[in-house]
């Protein structure tokens, strides 16, 4: 069973996975634990190489709590969805109104690209959801991922 209540350590992890784990360590490790997964290719033509994305659900629910993304075998992502009980070190967590983390962190601020997405400069993103305005998703990633060079895979 793996734990969902671990803190959410932007560019470091979650007390689960750690960024820039390799695959092979990540895959071993969901053995070892017996920790049931999906997996699958994302091998889209502005994808380059393919990433490899690993979705875990907490038991006995089909949607994930967790997804973990791969590119060039670093785990360059981490996706923490509704189910996933984690917080960031200011408290922040999944179900919380994004007018909540809005105060708490005065640094969030509003992609107009993404039109639900809030990024901070502490290195994490959330993702709301437009009518209940509460918190969906919590993304963390390593430091290149904010990078203008992240697609050349030198990181």
């Amino acid at each position: 069973m793996i734990d969902l209540t671990t803190p959410i350590i932007p560019y470091v992890g979650t007390g689960i996975f750690k960024l820039d784990a390799s695959y092979d360590e990540i895959k071993a490790q969901l053995e070892a634990e017996n920790i049931s997964y999906k997996e699958e290719i994302w091998e889209a033509t502005d994808v380059d190489p393919p990433w490899t994305v690993i979705g875990i659900s907490k038991v006995g629910e089909k949607d994930d709590a967790i997804s973990i993304t791969f590119a060039k075998n670093r785990l360059f992502r981490i996706c923490l969805y509704e189910d996933f009980d984690g917080k960031l070190p200011n408290g922040i967590h999944t179900g919380m109104a994004i007018e909540e983390a809005l105060e708490i962190d005065k640094k969030l601020s509003y992609n107009d690209d993404n039109d639900e997405l809030y990024e901070s400069l502490d290195g994490y993103w959330l993702d709301y959801h437009r009518g209940t305005r509460k918190i969906l998703t919590i993304l963390i990633f390593i430091p290149a991922f904010e990078r203008d060079d992240f697609f050349d895979y030198k990181w």
